[in-house]
C-alpha cells in the first residue's frame, strides 16, 4: 500500500460504519483506503465513577464494530494505552515496518472537559508534529454547542424551554435541512466498502479479547445473557419496533415503568451505535411531527450538552452556585440503603432493584430515586449521580448530570426547590396495579402496596427538613 494514499479513522463514541460522517467522507477522498484505531485510554477507564456493565456492553460494540469492518474489507485495531502514547508508538512502528505515516486522520467531535482537551492536543500533534491532514466531524449532536447562542454577543442558554423554540427555529433552516439530507444519504447507503486492514505484525495480542475476559468475570452470567444486542441494525431494529408497537402512545405510556414505552435508544446513543439525527431521520420527525413528545427529549439531550460545553464546571459543581452551601446530610447507612433498594419505599426499590439487576431504569423512576435520595434522604445528588454512572448502560455525562441536578433543583431550569416527589403519589399514580413494583421487590407480590414497610425515613418529616435546608442557603 502506498502509505500516500492512506487515513486513519480514530473510533472514539462513533461506533457505528452506517452514516459515520468523518469515516464516510474520510473513505470518499482515500478512496476506501481508511484504516480503524481504537484507543483505550487509561483516564477514562480509571475515573472514579467507571462502569463495568457499561464498559462490558462498549467492549460487546467494539467487537461488532471489527467484524463488520472486517466483513467490509476494513479493519479495526486496538491499542491499549491512551491517544498521544499510543499514535506515537503506532506511527514508529509503520515507519519501521517502511509503511511510513499515513497521510490522514479523522474522527467526530465530542463535547465533554476531558475530551475538548484531549482533541485540542491531539489535533495540534497530528499536524505540526506528524504533518497529517485532520477532518472532524459533527455527529452525535445534529446541532453543536457553538451554533446555537442566545443573541449576537454569543450569549448561552440556561432555560430549556426558549433553547427548544431556537432548536427547532434552526430545525428548519436551510442548513440543517442540507444536513438531514446528507443522514438521510448516510443511512441509504449502508455498509461502507474498504480497501485497507492491518497486517498481522500490528494485530498481535488481542487486546480486546483481554478486555472482555476481565470484565466479564466482574459480572453475573444472568446479567450478561440479558444483555441488549449491540450495533447500528439492533438500534435500528428497536428504533423501527418503537415506531411500529409505541410511538403513538409514547406521551402518556411514557411515564408508565410496566410498559414498554420508551425508545430505549439511550443505550445506543451513548456508544454511538445511531445518532440524534439518525432517530430524527428515521422517525421523520419534525416540530409538526404527532410525535413531537419524543422529539423533545431528544432536544434535552442536546441542551444538557449544551450547558456542559459551555459550564464544564458542572461536571463538579452545581450550576446554582448558591446551593454548593446546602448542608446535605450525607448519611452512608440510608445511601447504602438506597442504593440495595431497601428503604422501605416500594417505587423507590423498586427502581434501584431494576438499575442493579439490568443496568437500566425507566426514566419516570430515575426522576422518582433521585428525588427521594436528594430531598427525602438529604443526601448529596453527587452521590447518586456517580451510582448511577457506575451501574447506568446508558449512563452519559451530559443527561446523567443534568437530570440528576434537575431533580435535586441544583441545575440549570431545575425542578423548584419545593416540589418534592411523595413517592407514595408517584407509586399510585404511574404503578397504580403495582405491575411495575411487583415485579421487581418480589416480597410484595400478593401482597402488594403503595405505602411504605419499614421504612428509613418519614417522608412528611424529611420533606420539612429539606425545604429548612433550601430556605437557609437560598438565604445566605
Amino acid at each position: 500500500m502506498k502509505t500516500n494514499q492512506m487515513g486513519i479513522h480514530w473510533f472514539r463514541r462513533d461506533l457505528r460504519l452506517v452514516g459515520n460522517p468523518a469515516l464516510e467522507k474520510h473513505l470518499k477522498i482515500r478512496e476506501g483506503r481508511v484504516l480503524g484505531v481504537f484507543c483505550f485510554d487509561k483516564k477514562f477507564l480509571s475515573r472514579p465513577d467507571f462502569s463495568a456493565p457499561r464498559f462490558y456492553f462498549f467492549l460487546r460494540t467494539l467487537e461488532h464494530l471489527r467484524k463488520e469492518m472486517r466483513d467490509a474489507g476494513g479493519d479495526l485495531l486496538f491499542l491499549d494505552t491512551g491517544p498521544e502514547e499510543s499514535f506515537r508508538k503506532l506511527f514508529a512502528q509503520m515507519e519501521n515496518e517502511k509503511w511510513g505515516r499515513p497521510v490522514s486522520i479523522s474522527w467526530n467531535r465530542d463535547y465533554e472537559p476531558y475530551a475538548r482537551t484531549r482533541d485540542a492536543r491531539m489535533h495540534e500533534i497530528f499536524e505540526r508534529e506528524f504533518e497529517l491532514t485532520t477532518r472532524t466531524e459533527r455527529d452525535h449532536l445534529l446541532i453543536e454547542p457553538t451554533e446555537l447562542t442566545k443573541d449576537e454577543k454569543g450569549g448561552t442558554y440556561q432555560v430549556y424551554t426558549p433553547f427548544s423554540r431556537k432548536w427547532l427555529k434552526l430545525f428548519q433552516t436551510p442548513e440543517i435541512e442540507n444536513r438531514m439530507d446528507a443522514v438521510s444519504r448516510g443511512l441509504k447507503s449502508g455498509v461502507p466498502e474498504f480497501h485497507a486492514k492491518w497486517p498481522k505484525t500490528f494485530t498481535g495480542e488481542d487486546i480486546l479479547a483481554n478486555y472482555l475476559e476481565k470484565t466479564a468475570d466482574q459480572l453475573t452470567p444472568k446479567f450478561i445473557e440479558h444483555l441488549p444486542e449491540t450495533g447500528h441494525e439492533a438500534a435500528v431494529a428497536l428504533l423501527k419496533d418503537f415506531e411500529k408497537h409505541h410511538a403513538d402512545a409514547y406521551d402518556v405510556a411514557r411515564d408508565i415503568p410496566s410498559v414498554p414505552g420508551t425508545s430505549k435508544m439511550s443505550i445506543y446513543l451513548k456508544h454511538g451505535a445511531i445518532s440524534v439525527p439518525q432517530i430524527i431521520c428515521l422517525l421523520k420527525l419534525t416540530p409538526d411531527s404527532k410525535h413531537l413528545k419524543y422529539f423533545k427529549e431528544l432536544i434535552w439531550r442536546e441542551f444538557y450538552y449544551h450547558i456542559l460545553y459551555h459550564h464544564p464546571r458542572v461536571e463538579t459543581e452545581a450550576f446554582l452556585l448558591k446551593y454548593e452551601s446546602l448542608e446535605w446530610e450525607n448519611s452512608r447507612k440510608n445511601f447504602k440503603l438506597w442504593c440495595e433498594g431497601k428503604t422501605g419505599y416500594p417505587i423507590v426499590d423498586a427502581g434501584m432493584r431494576q438499575l442493579n439487576e439490568t443496568g437500566w431504569m425507566h426514566n419516570r423512576v430515575r426522576m422518582i430515586v433521585a428525588s427521594f435520595l436528594t430531598k427525602d434522604l438529604l443526601i448529596d445528588y453527587r452521590w447518586g449521580e456517580k451510582y448511577f454512572m457506575e451501574k447506568l448502560l446508558d449512563g452519559d455525562l451530559a443527561p446523567n448530570n443534568g437530570g440528576w441536578q434537575w431533580a435535586a433543583s441544583t441545575g440549570c431550569d431545575p425542578q423548584p426547590y419545593f416540589r418534592i416527589f411523595n413517592p407514595v403519589s408517584q407509586s399510585e399514580k404511574f404503578d397504580p396495579r403495582g405491575e411495575y413494583i411487583q415485579k421487581w421487590v418480589p416480597e410484595l407480590r400478593g401482597k402488594f402496596t403503595h405505602e411504605p414497610i419499614n421504612p428509613i425515613v418519614v417522608h412528611s418529616v424529611q420533606r420539612d427538613k429539606c425545604l429548612a435546608m433550601f430556605k437557609r442557603a437560598r438565604a445566605n
